[in-house]
């Protein structure tokens, strides 16, 4: 039986990290990677792609353009993807991926580690295996394969600093597991109903505003009058904003963005079961002045996928219906 083909794409990010005088560096290349775990030409043929070498923290919407292009651009010759990427805005580039690459017909698999691959007690080498059996799956689409868990593209978020199973899956099911050398999936594969699609334009004026108590509506007008043409504001509760019975009331702030082309999209600080404006008054009066919901979508995903539906179209009537589909 021929072998099949898995390609990796090398990011940087703690698994390719070294000491340096001022702390860890990525250093390693994708290939020095894949030297430190030998087992893995046995499982298939791997060829590597070092398409940048980033801390994570550094990544920018460039970086999730260059390495969907790179899966695209390598689709037909390959079996499936690894990406080694940095834990800390791993959640961000797997959302990225899972939109931008629309029907992809083959996994694409996003891991890291939380120590350096090569030091004692890594989780790097077990990451990479697992990584490689979701790649060797079939099962079409992006994957965050991490520490244990199977989760799908746009539901990971990073919860731990430090222990190994620091991802987890927000409102959606865990899609399945790696136990003991063996991936079991949880749920069925789903089906790719359509042609592949590579949506890689971006329009990254969007931003991101965390309400907390005693915030001036004055902050989020500074982001308006910047330029935005987005934001994301993450509310309390089902996506609460302060209204006018708060003498910090957001309402005129939001008729003034509307006002000025600046849509804003209302997500929760909750981690699970994600955002509901028709409970509350102040939710209600929000959505008259154009506030969009975001559904159960995190703020990791919304930021990817406001980013390209706004270089597609400014119609805030498909964006709420796309932003409510997940």
């Amino acid at each position: 039986m021929k072998q099949k083909r898995i390609c990796v794409i090398a990011t940087g990010g703690t698994i390719s990290s070294r000491p340096s005088a001022d702390g860890m560096v990525p250093t390693l290349t994708g290939k020095d990677i894949l030297a430190m775990v030998p087992g893995l030409a046995e499982l298939c043929q791997v060829d590597c792609l070092q398409v940048m070498q980033l801390d994570s923290t550094n990544l920018l919407p460039q970086h999730w353009q260059s390495m969907a292009r790179a899966i695209a651009c390598q689709l037909a010759q390959y079996d499936g993807f690894v990406v080694t990427h940095g834990t800390d805005t791993l959640a961000y580039s797997a959302a990225a991926l899972y939109y931008m690459l629309e029907q992809v017909p083959k996994p694409v698999v996003l891991t890291g580690s939380q120590l350096p691959i090569g030091v004692p007690g890594t989780d790097a080498e077990q990451n990479l295996l697992q990584a490689f059996q979701v790649a060797l799956s079939g099962r079409a689409g992006v994957w965050v394969a991490f520490g244990g868990r199977v989760i799908y593209g746009n539901a990971a978020r990073k919860l731990c600093t430090r222990q190994f199973a620091a991802f987890q899956t927000l409102n959606r099911p865990l899609a399945g597991r790696y136990d003991c050398g063996r991936l079991s999936w949880y749920q069925p594969a789903g089906k790719v109903t359509g042609k592949f699609r590579l949506r890689d334009q971006l329009d990254t004026k969007v931003g991101v505003l965390k309400l907390v108590p005693g915030l001036s509506p004055k902050i989020l007008r500074l982001l308006v009058d910047e330029g935005l043409h987005a934001v994301i504001v993450e509310g309390y509760g089902l996506g609460g904003i302060p209204d006018q019975a708060s003498p910090l009331d957001f309402l005129p702030t939001l008729a003034y963005a509307r006002d000025n082309g600046c849509l804003i999209v209302c997500t929760t600080q909750c981690l699970y079961d994600g955002t509901d404006l028709d409970s509350y008054e102040m939710g209600v009066r929000a959505q008259r002045l154009g506030v969009l919901p975001g559904g159960d979508l995190s703020t990791e995903a919304l930021l990817p996928r406001l980013m390209l539906l706004l270089a597609e179209t400014r119609d805030t009537a498909y964006i709420r219906e796309q932003l409510q589909r997940g």
